[in-house]
């Protein structure tokens, strides 16, 4: 008898942010900040710089009709 592993499907960083920016309405302001967090809450281990993420955030976005705010740093 053979013996099959169960494999946890490969999530991407842009699945990722897809899945966080699905719900945001045409027009409307995604923030950077927080849909980094969701990311990295969905997958703690996603080996992706928060540049990185930054960069598949703004393309996502604006493919979507969306606006971008850079507040990462926002004291």
């Amino acid at each position: 008898m053979k013996s099959q592993a169960v494999l946890k499907p490969v999530t991407t960083a842009k699945e990722l942010v897809e899945a966080a920016i699905h719900f945001i309405p045409v027009g409307s302001i995604v923030s950077v900040r927080d849909i980094v967090a969701a990311v990295r809450k969905a997958d703690p281990d996603l080996q992706v710089t928060d540049c990185e993420l930054v960069e598949t955030i703004m393309d996502r976005a604006t493919l979507h009709g969306q606006f971008v705010c850079f507040d990462l740093r926002q004291v």
